[in-house]
């Protein structure tokens, strides 16, 4: 198979990331002390050298982007300062613009100007939404008074239409190329075995925790791994908790003013994000490994929201507990929701889409050991 050489490619890739792997020469160092390489020899040199050739789309049609948790060790040990852990890091956003159709997400990873502006542009019209729902009841609420409610209503539903699309498109697009990496028949108990391997290290993230015991000296909890999972399951407690309260309060004729097992969950969950959001946040302040020190806007992103919904979210748990009322109650309701929507609605732009897009790789990755 041909392949046409493209070496302004990285000009174009490296908008997602700081590294030079123009500087690279190819001696294979970063494989060889890499944790997780595999028995074949080619991560992440193979997708280095594919970035130099400029075949974007091998480069993200196969899992290898996302099986890199950036322990950063082949950076520390490249001779030529090339850091390819931070390449291995722009490929995966490089790989989250691709495959959301839109656009929107190349434009917020490749500009911090655009990030901030589609943030405060979508967080203005989720907020204003907010308020509307009081139009009817007291008029004064509605501070857009040249603004219809109804142009609010229709601009709301169609952000939250194009994010959907969004979402689905990405999953569609990474499934299709991740596709080709694995046979195309595949007899079903190697699927089964792929996906129970699959939720294994998603519960356990074994593979992460692998990649950083020599990297990250000290107790547990300072490591990467170990905040990631706090992050993870954070917030996966919160969504169910979330789920459980919109169940058993508005959907069932039970009548209940709280529901105490999503309660508790809840708070479970917000404890741990808010640990696991608090020490990323340090780790990336004081550079305290090669991972945390070129630090990007859309790796800010995600942690000042999560840090921000995980902390108005127990300011409003205590208000309601212990019944406290006042005017800045409402408007830390109002930030909560506004930025919890909106973290849902930009899932597929930012960051937050590796939730869905390492597991998938995951998986395929699996299946084509199985």
């Amino acid at each position: 198979m041909s392949i046409t050489v493209n070496p302004d490619f990285l000009k174009e890739i490296k908008r997602y990331g700081a590294f030079d792997i123009n500087a690279c020469f190819n001696c294979g160092n970063c494989t060889a002390v890499c944790p997780l390489s595999d028995p074949n020899g080619s991560f992440p040199r193979k997708l280095i050298r594919l970035g130099q050739l400029g075949d974007k789309e091998r480069m993200i049609s196969g899992p290898e982007p996302w099986l890199c948790y950036y322990c950063g060790e082949c950076s520390e040990t490249c001779p030529r300062q090339a850091e390819p852990g931070e390449y291995m890091a722009a490929v995966r956003r490089y790989a989250i613009a691709r495959n959301e159709p839109s656009g929107i997400a190349g434009l917020m990873y490749r500009s911090g100007t655009m990030a901030i502006l589609v943030t405060v542009l979508v967080g203005i019209v989720l907020g204003a939404f907010m308020l509307t729902q009081n139009i009817g009841r007291n008029p004064s609420h509605w501070i857009f008074s040249d603004v219809s409610y109804q142009m609010i209503h229709y601009v709301g539903m169609g952000i939250s239409v194009l994010a959907v699309l969004a979402f689905l498109g990405g999953v569609y697009k990474i499934s299709s190329r991740l596709s080709k990496y694995s046979p195309s028949k595949t007899d079903p108990s190697k699927r089964m075995v792929a996906l129970k391997r699959t939720i294994a290290e998603i519960v356990t993230m074994s593979r992460h925790r692998k990649s950083t015991p020599d990297s990250e000296p000290g107790p547990w909890y300072r490591q990467s791994a170990w905040i990631h999972m706090g992050i993870m399951f954070g917030f996966l407690g919160l969504l169910a908790a979330t789920a459980l309260d919109f169940i058993f309060l508005e959907l069932l004729p039970l009548h209940l003013s709280v529901f105490w097992p999503a309660r508790i969950i809840g708070t479970i969950a917000g404890l741990a994000m808010i640990w696991g959001v608090s020490a990323a946040i340090v780790r990336r302040l004081n550079h305290v490994e090669k991972n945390a020190e070129h630090s990007r806007l859309p790796d800010w992103w995600a942690l000042i929201f999560l840090f921000v919904i995980g902390l108005t979210g127990f300011w409003l748990e205590i208000a309601v507990t212990f019944g406290l009322n006042g005017a800045v109650n409402n408007w830390f309701l109002l930030l909560h929701v506004a930025m919890a929507m909106e973290l849902v609605l930009l899932f597929a732009f930012t960051k937050m889409a590796h939730v869905i897009y390492r597991p998938i790789a995951l998986y395929m990755y699996y299946l084509n050991q199985a």
